[in-house]
């Protein structure tokens, strides 16, 4: 009982104390710094996967688009036969509407990608709708569109934003599959 009366007794205690929530509270500011790296980390590799899964879409669009122009080379006229089979692949695009990451994307390059699947997809839900009655308007759509695509670079800004996220990743120690 003399002890509870003697000062030493309660400034050991008040140490303690004092020493066991400094403890906690470091120790909780590092494990939520380390949580917000973490978290950090998997959107960025999820970014990755994204983004690198829309450019390699996107990259054969632009080749099957291609093909189907320049088999129109020469030919004053555009008929079905020329574009039979025609389609927009849009499996990654439109998953990508369902994933946080798809947002992570640089907005300029997301929009460019946007538009050129709205404005081809619409030019070929048109075209099949009207039973195929005006192939020369789709490739006058499909011919803008791919152009545009080259002129603004998308698929060679694009490429490098994903090479630089994936330099990023691997030095953070997160290796990723091409």
């Amino acid at each position: 009982m003399s002890e509870l009366r003697s000062a030493s007794y309660w400034v050991g205690h008040g140490v303690m104390i004092l020493a066991t929530v400094i403890g906690v509270f470091l120790a909780a500011t590092v494990g939520f710094k380390q949580a917000l790296k973490l978290d950090l980390l998997q959107a960025d590799r999820g970014t990755y996967y994204v983004s690198e899964s829309l450019f390699q879409e996107l990259q054969f669009n632009d080749q099957n688009m291609q093909k189907y122009i320049k088999g129109l080379e020469g030919k004053s006229l555009v008929f079905n036969e020329h574009i039979e089979g025609i389609k927009l692949n849009s499996f990654m695009f439109s998953a990508a509407e369902e994933s946080e990451s798809v947002f992570e994307i640089v907005p300029d390059l997301l929009s460019e990608v946007s538009q050129y699947y709205f404005n081809v997809g619409n030019a070929l839900d048109l075209y099949y709708k009207s039973n195929m009655e005006s192939p020369a308007n789709l490739m006058n759509v499909i011919k803008a569109e791919t152009r545009k695509l080259a002129e603004q670079e998308t698929l060679n800004r694009l490429e490098d934003y994903n090479n630089r996220l994936a330099v990023n990743l691997k030095e953070r120690g997160i290796p990723v599959e091409r």
